[in-house]
């Protein structure tokens, strides 16, 4: 009963957002306020369970590859799709996707997760994959240094209950890895070939001549052309162009791959590459949208 209360207030909260032209994670704070269980109460239902993809860079975009390359192989995926990455924006995106009675029609969730906020989710719904994309020092204004990031994605690590993909080009990812168990973790990574074109943190502030033990990865971008990868994944090989701008994306799509094909098991590789070519920017990320007839690319 209390499932339906919380669901028909919330949508009626929304519905009074959206007319008014805002306030997309407003319905979500509600929810968490009036009804901390709700959404444990409609993921713990999944058949496939919850997928968290944390990091600093690379999040929405990833975990929208990873969504379409999900539901390519024929599953139903739920996911937070704006971006809003708080608890309070995975509350509000439930609320927009479950019917009237409350009920969430889909097979797994894959969630993006600010570093911070992951923590809080964890605790109290342990993910059954999470992905983790890098540790950078890009917010340290939020975090102090750059060794707390890596700790706050450490305790997501340790909640998931399946597996753990890691960047192996990451260091302090690496080190998390060291600390779970071996059947636990898979990697994604960079051939020699592409590797220069990806410095990690280290060799972004002096230490690029810091070695690196690599593990052996699941998914590996091999070779960089434009936007065009050729990657391994477990023993295929092959090439993709994609639609997405920037170079880091063709890595995220080692990142994505990496994590499907430890859920999905077999893979249609055919496919897998069709809808990989296929994916478009995400919201606000090399978006292109047209603003009173003129183009207009979000970055």
């Amino acid at each position: 009963m209390r499932h339906l209360s919380t669901t028909l207030l919330g949508k009626s909260i929304q519905t009074a957002a959206k007319l008014r032209g805002g306030g997309s994670a407003l319905p979500g704070l509600v929810v968490e306020k009036i009804d901390p269980n709700f959404i444990k109460r409609t993921l713990d239902k999944l058949p496939h369970g919850v997928v968290v993809i944390s990091g600093t860079n690379g999040k929405t975009t990833t975990t929208k590859m990873v969504v379409e390359l999900l539901e390519g192989q024929g599953l139903r995926v739920f996911t937070n799709r704006t971006g809003s990455n708080f608890v309070r924006g995975v509350a509000a995106a439930l609320l927009e996707a479950v019917n009237l009675k409350g009920a969430l029609e889909a097979d797994i969730a894959v969630l993006e997760l600010d570093e911070a906020h992951a923590v809080h989710f964890v605790r109290v719904i342990p993910p059954k994959y999470s992905l983790l994309l890098n540790v950078m020092r890009d917010q340290l204004d939020r975090f102090g240094e750059i060794d707390t990031t890596a700790k706050l994605l450490e305790t997501t690590a340790h909640a998931t209950t399946e597996k753990v993909i890691i960047n192996r080009e990451d260091p302090r990812l690496v080190a998390i890895a060291a600390s779970l168990p071996k059947d636990k973790v898979n990697y994604f990574g960079l051939g020699q070939s592409a590797r220069s074109n990806f410095p990690n943190d280290d060799n972004l502030h002096g230490g690029a001549s810091q070695k690196i033990k690599r593990p052996e990865a699941i998914s590996i971008l091999e070779k960089l052309d434009g936007k065009t990868g050729d990657f391994t994944l477990l023993d295929h090989t092959f090439s993709c162009q994609l639609a997405l701008d920037g170079i880091y994306n063709v890595f995220n799509a080692s990142a994505a791959l990496g994590l499907v094909a430890s859920i999905v098991s077999p893979l249609d590789i055919p496919k897998l590459k069709e809808t990989l070519a296929e994916v478009t920017p995400a919201f606000a990320r090399g978006e292109t949208v047209v603003v009173n007839g003129q183009p207009l690319e979000l970055v």
